[in-house]
C-alpha cells in the first residue's frame, strides 16, 4: 500500500466530442451516479502523459478507453494487465502525445515506484470517431453494461 488506505483509482478516458473515442468518459459518468467511496474516479480525458500523473498515490487502477482494430465487432470488450500488454496501435494516439501502451511502459521505466502495483485496461472497440458527436453508436452504448461489470469484478479482486 501506498498510504495509510488502499487507493482504487477508475480512470475513463477518451473525446467525449468524438462519438465512441468518448466511451471511457461515458461509463465514468455512469460510475459518478453511484457515488461510491472505495474508487477514486478520474476523467482522463485524451489522456498521453497526463495519464501518469492521474495513477500518482494509488495502489491500484482500471483504465476504460475506446480502442480500434482489435479484430473484434464494434462493442467488443478487451481487457489486459499492464503485465501483459497489447499492441501498441490498438490504442488511439492522443493528440501529440503518446498512446495508452507506449505511455504505461514509459512509466514502468521512468517512474517505477510512483506507478501503481496493478493496472488493468479495460478496452471497448469502437465503430465512429470522426465528426463532432457526443452520442455512443448502438453497439458501443450496448457495452457500457457488461464493462461495468468487469470494472466491479476488478474492484473486488484489487481488494481482496
Amino acid at each position: 500500500m501506498k498510504g495509510e488506505k488502499h487507493v482504487i483509482k477508475i480512470l475513463g478516458a477518451g473525446n467525449y466530442l468524438m462519438a465512441d473515442d468518448g466511451v471511457g468518459v461515458h461509463i465514468l459518468e455512469k460510475l459518478e451516479q453511484m457515488d461510491r467511496s472505495d474508487v477514486e474516479l478520474v476523467n482522463a480525458g485524451v489522456g498521453g502523459l497526463a495519464i501518469l500523473d492521474y495513477m500518482e498515490d494509488a495502489d491500484d487502477v482500471i483504465i476504460i478507453d475506446a480502442v480500434r482494430g482489435g479484430g473484434g465487432e464494434p462493442g467488443s470488450i478487451y481487457k489486459f494487465t499492464d503485465k501483459e500488454l497489447p499492441p501498441a496501435n490498438l490504442f488511439m494516439m492522443s493528440l501529440h502525445d503518446l498512446n495508452l501502451v507506449d505511455t504505461l511502459r514509459l512509466g514502468r521505466q521512468i517512474q517505477p515506484e510512483l506507478m501503481p502495483n496493478n493496472i488493468t485496461i479495460i478496452g471497448i472497440e469502437v465503430e465512429r470517431v470522426e465528426g463532432i458527436c457526443t452520442d455512443l453508436s448502438p453497439k458501443v452504448q450496448a457495452a457500457i453494461d457488461p464493462v461495468m461489470q468487469l470494472v466491479f469484478e476488478e474492484i473486488e479482486r484489487f481488494k481482496n
